[in-house]
């Protein structure tokens, strides 16, 4: 369940988070060798319209009936990561430095709602003596 946010791209309420692969972390036996059922994604909140939906699988739960589950890149995946057999192979050893690597993925892209949101220099604070 997803908490209540706007998709980053245009402002919409977010429905999906990108499953674009930022990373794995190291396999339990051996650092050296990644781990590929747990990856890091980039999880950009989006709207159905700002996703590029690049696949859907159909699971079938025994007694609990059938879902689908797509598969859905933000823009920033689409220019930055390479497609599926090539995918990034980091190794990412905790979740705070997935969460570097996240927000510096995300830092990189502007479009024209984002430079709508741009922060005053100097964070536009304004002192008070009391």
């Amino acid at each position: 369940m997803m908490k209540k946010t706007i998709c980053m791209f245009c402002g919409s309420p977010s429905t999906l988070l990108c499953d674009g692969y930022l990373g794995f972390p190291p396999h339990s036996s051996d650092e050296k060798f990644i781990d590929p059922l747990h990856p890091y994604t980039c999880d950009a909140p989006m709207c159905s319209n700002c996703a590029e939906q690049k696949g859907k699988m159909h699971i079938c739960r025994r007694r609990h009936g059938c879902i689908v589950e797509t598969i859905d890149y933000c823009p920033i995946c689409i220019i930055v990561l390479p497609p599926y057999p090539l995918h990034n192979r980091r190794l990412i050893f905790s979740h705070e430095q997935a969460k570097t690597i996240r927000e510096a993925h995300w830092a990189g892209y502007s479009n024209d709602y984002q430079k709508s949101l741009r922060i005053e220099q100097g964070g536009g604070q304004q002192c008070l003596d009391l």
